[in-house]
């Protein structure tokens, strides 16, 4: 014996919907996904981010004097750039 779903005929109508409706699930779970996926990047970015301060802010700590003299020499490096 056959069940009622096997015997219903669907309209045109009614068969767009349901590939709509199906377009409309899969877009949202991809666009879930890609939305997770983002986060975690900018989490790791953030952690990285971090990581890289702190190393630099290390550095500076270890040699003051030659930080100094880098960030000036950058300063003026910029200053004539911008000159021009």
């Amino acid at each position: 014996m056959k069940s009622s779903n096997e015997n219903q005929v669907y309209t045109p109508k009614e068969h767009i919907e349901a590939a709509a409706s199906q377009l409309l699930k899969e877009g949202k779970k991809k666009v879930n996904n890609l939305y997770e996926e983002g986060i975690h990047k900018a989490t790791d970015v953030e952690e990285s981010i971090k990581e890289y301060s702190d190393h630099i802010l290390k550095k500076i700590q270890e040699n003051p004097l030659s930080s100094v003299l880098i960030a000036g020499g950058i300063g003026f490096l910029l200053s004539k750039l911008m000159k021009k």
